[in-house]
């Protein structure tokens, strides 16, 4: 790229009058109120107004009375002959709102054609929406030998057609075909008759496929409890059929179901079952647990006697209340019965809380005969209040057990050889280039040539960043556009209908979070979503975390069952509400965010999670946003991430932004605009070409199931025994290796308008430790899996996107900061020209401030974000972080290269501030 000055300074002219285009582009988009896109035609806002309003008779004339609905079914049914699938699905979302004879027609012709399964289930939805059950056997007919993950979601959209497709039965129910067993399954979940009943008997008496005999069990375990209670499955030789018909017990009151249950609870196969299914009959009837009681006191065998004290632990402030009136000591050996089995977590949160002096002294007794107990010592020492100890028994050990964390693998070798490469790679270049001279000029005269080559590698350098990023601006402007267009195809009513988006749990590591726990926890407690649950983990906080979730929330510990699916640091307890049910509050021993990801994980109950920082707030469509592409793509998604924005500045109160504002720290500014560059132009443009290596921490969603078998996050206490200070981009890599080792297809995709909301450090010390912390964490991930890099076995992942992280992100800024030191070179010996100095404007200012309004155009595509006033001044950022603070960053990253040569991993927590309103802590 060797240009003559003349096309340097053409270049320039052309970039400062696009960047001045693009900026009065954005400028009157704001002022005008319009979108760089058309306007939403007719048929869309009629769409809109049809998810809210129930459109009938006269008041669907006065919508639809402009709309020339023939020529929008033309348009829309012309659209299915493209071969892009986005199309497709814009002509089946319009037909299914036309919803005429004809439009109903073209959509089941068009069904029986389509071999993509995420247009056809737009398809199913839009005839469904329709509603007409001569659409019927369409529908049906489309599950022949397709995919589980399209059967699923197009039963339950059939299912929606009810009585009508109750009438259609006859025609499928008789059938061998497994997707139709499926389907009247799934209809069975949803609709009630004698017959579905009768359907579901015969599958499990004579069907040979386990997974729908385990399902027919569970509806009849729900709906027909009844049914159940028989022999032939109580004594089933199939385990699962068994544990149904004793599930069935809880889903109708008898006070003799309680006995026979009590039977049960010897046999080690179904006791767990058994004693679920009593503890749900005392909710319905807590009369029955004097029928247990009488059992308790005659019960002989030992086993069944600690399952009834198990019972008796989620009803133990009724025996305590009872000790001061008895004098059998019942109640005292329920107490003791229930303290052996180490549930203690009631018993301890009853006397902390509990006034009556007697009353403490009687518990304060029963613990001192069971305290040499090692559970019971050792929870009582965790949770029980200091003055009660003595009373129990119980005196604190001296000192502390250290916890000594395993040495990180040394790779110091790796880096010197590197950083030596790096260092060296243009002097070689130089002197092979000039060898001939060496021998002929003199060493000042060769330095001065060796300074002004190195200023030329360092502009042609940062020109290909710049092409680089330019290409993935287009592919990010192409997925913003299908991103937004899929959105907008999509009803509420599609998103909320059940099954269609998977579960979630939200996992939130949070330590030394006590300034912004309470409105971050109350912000996600308050999504827009069908089924979650939250899971906020304390990592060991040494502030009043824990203390403040507890008492905000009136929550409780609880002696909570979970499997180890993956090994983490010890968890100390588990908080509950029993009037929150979606909020879960763990406290576990420090081993850092990883670790309390992993703890989330085990403790998670859902089909995905979503890890999120505990300073970060979600907006209240977010979820929906991201875990709606699931359904737009034609393979698996194990990973998506959102889209990050500085909450500095925004007005907050009661865990929601009431007013978006851009920060007021001038730093903070700075971190905008690097923000909505790193995600809108490189992480959006990854996503397309199904390369993204980073789901960012404070905001990503993972199919649980791929997580686990890749062994969870990598920490000390896992399946690698080792740790790692970029969590967020190396479980995302492993999950990269293994599908491509597995040779699955999969995507892992990025949601542009998926708002999450963040704290970034406003001051210069905590923000180098933080890029120092980023940069050390890239660098550790790179090296731990360098076998995928150059590999062809790992396809363009291996090829394309981790030698592009490697180049550009681990090694690119030591080349950047040599370059540095030599223009200042070049300055200091005159040798810094006209040319060299409009190269380096055009490269580090020109196309850098290029690319940041192109990421502004594509962040502010779906809605607005920013008001004038705020873009303009994000605009004059963006022009100054390329003189200073952009070559500022990329030093600190040199800081990070030279600190991982100590072998630190030090996590370096960075102090917040708390949500603000108008700079005031509310």
């Amino acid at each position: 790229m060797n240009w003559s000055f003349e096309n340097w300074f053409i270049f320039a002219i052309v970039l400062i009058f696009l960047n001045i285009n693009i900026i009065f582009l954005i400028v009157i988009r704001k002022v005008k109120g319009k979108s760089i896109d058309k306007v939403l035609a007719s048929l869309s806002t009629y769409f809109r107004i049809k998810q809210y309003i129930q459109l009938e008779g006269d008041l669907k004339a006065e919508y639809a009375k402009d709309i020339d609905f023939a020529k929008w079914e033309k348009k829309a049914t012309k659209k299915f002959n493209s071969r892009f699938e986005l199309w497709r699905i814009e002509g089946a979302t319009n037909l299914g709102i036309i919803g005429t004879d004809s439009a109903r027609e073209t959509l089941e012709e068009k069904l029986s054609v389509e071999d993509n399964h995420s247009v056809k289930l737009y398809i199913v939805n839009a005839l469904t929406d329709i509603g007409d059950e001569r659409s019927i056997p369409s529908l049906v007919g489309s599950l022949i030998g397709e995919y589980r993950f399209y059967r699923s979601r197009a039963n339950m959209l059939i299912s929606g057609f009810g009585v009508k497709f109750n009438d259609y039965l006859d025609k499928i129910i008789d059938q061998d075909l497994i997707e139709y067993q499926e389907l009247i399954l799934d209809f069975s979940s949803v609709y009630f008759s004698d017959r579905l009943k009768g359907y579901l008997i015969n599958l499990v008496d004579n069907s040979l496929e386990k997974m729908l005999v385990i399902k027919a069990i569970g509806i009849l375990s729900e709906f027909y409890p009844d049914v159940l209670d028989n022999n032939k499955f109580l004594k089933s030789e199939n385990i699962e059929i068994r544990k149904a018909a004793i599930r069935a017990f809880a889903n109708y009151n008898a006070p003799n179901r309680v006995l026979r249950l009590i039977k049960y609870l010897d046999d080690k196969s179904i006791s767990d079952t058994a004693i679920d299914a009593l503890l749900k009959l005392f909710v319905h009837n807590p009369g029955y647990i004097s029928i247990v009681l009488k059992s308790f006191k005659t019960e002989e065998n030992p086993v069944i006697k600690r399952s009834l004290a198990e019972i008796f632990s989620e009803r133990i402030e009724y025996f305590i209340s009872k000790l001061m009136k008895e004098v059998n000591g019942e109640s005292r050996a329920i107490i003791k019965e229930v303290l052996l089995l180490g549930k203690t977590s009631d018993i301890i949160n009853f006397l902390n809380r509990n006034k009556d002096l007697d009353l403490e002294n009687e518990v304060c007794s029963i613990i001192k005969e069971v305290n040499n107990v090692e559970s019971v010592k050792a929870d009582c020492l965790r949770y029980l209040k200091p003055k009660l100890l003595k009373k129990c028994g119980i005196f604190e050990e001296n000192g502390e057990k250290v916890i000594k964390l395993p040495e990180k693998q040394k790779t110091n070798h790796i880096l010197v050889f590197i950083l030596f490469c790096t260092m060296l790679i243009v002097p070689v270049f130089f002197l092979i280039r000039y060898f001939k001279e060496l021998f002929i000029l003199a060493p000042i005269e060769l330095l001065k040539m060796f300074v002004v080559d190195f200023n030329y590698y360092l502009a042609y350098y940062v020109t290909l960043v710049g092409v680089i990023y330019f290409i993935l601006l287009f592919f990010s402007y192409i997925n913003s556009k299908k991103q937004s267009k899929l959105w907008n195809f999509k009803s509420m009513t599609l998103l909320f209908k059940n099954g269609i988006l998977p579960n979630i749990s939200i996992i939130a590591p949070a330590f030394n979070e006590e300034i912004t726990i309470l409105e971050s926890v109350s912000s996600l407690l308050n999504l827009k979503y069908p089924d979650y649950e939250l899971i906020v983990v304390n990592d060991g906080s040494v502030d009043k975390t824990l203390d403040t979730l507890i008492s905000h929330f009136n929550l409780k510990r609880t002696d909570y069952i979970y499997d180890m699916k993956i090994k983490t640091k010890d968890v100390q307890g588990v908080y509950m509400n029993r009037n929150l049910p979606k909020l879960i509050v763990v406290d576990k021993i420090n081993g850092g965010k990883a670790d309390a990801l992993n703890v989330g994980i085990n403790i998670s109950s859902k089909e995905y999670f979503c890890g999120i920082d505990a300073d970060s707030m979600l907006e209240n469509d977010a979820l929906l946003k991201l875990t709606s592409q699931i359904i737009d793509e034609n393979v698996e998604t194990p990973a998506l991430g959102g889209n990050i924005f500085p909450v500095n500045g925004c007005d907050v109160r009661k865990g929601q932004i009431e007013r978006i504002r851009i920060p007021k720290s001038n730093l903070a500014k700075f971190q905008m605009i690097e923000y909505v560059r790193a995600f809108m132009s490189g992480r959006l443009g990854w996503a397309y070409l199904n390369n993204l290596l980073i789901v960012s921490g404070a905001f990503g969603l993972f199919r649980k199931e791929r997580v686990i078998s890749v062994g969870g996050y990598l920490t000390s206490s896992g399946k690698y025994k080792r740790d790692t200070i970029g969590e967020d981009m190396e479980i995302v890599v492993r999950i990269n290796r293994l599908m491509r080792e597995l040779k699955l297809k999969y995507k892992i995709c990025y949601a542009f308008n998926a708002n999450c909301w963040t704290e970034v450090p406003e001051d210069i010390k905590t923000l180098r430790k933080q890029r120092y912390r980023w940069h050390k964490g890239l660098i550790d991930i790179l090296l731990f899996h360098r076998g995928m890099m150059f590999n062809p076995k790992y396809g363009s992942t291996g090829l394309l996107a981790m030698p592009y992280f490697f180049i550009f992100e681990m090694i690119g800024p030591i080349f950047e900061a040599q370059g540095y030191i030599m223009v200042l070179l070049a300055l200091v010996l005159g040798l810094l020209n006209v040319k060299l100095a409009l190269m380096f404007f055009v490269t580090s200012v020109l196309l850098g401030m290029f690319i940041s309004l192109i990421a502004f155009i594509i962040s502010e595509k779906h809605h607005s974000v920013f008001t004038i006033r705020e873009l303009i001044i994000l605009i004059f950022f963006a022009l100054l972080e390329n003189l200073g603070p952009r070559q500022l960053f990329s030093i600190w990253r040199v800081g990070g290269f030279l600190g991982m040569l100590k072998n630190s991993q030090k996590w370096e927590k960075s102090e917040r501030k708390g949500f603000t309103k108008n700079n005031r802590p509310i």
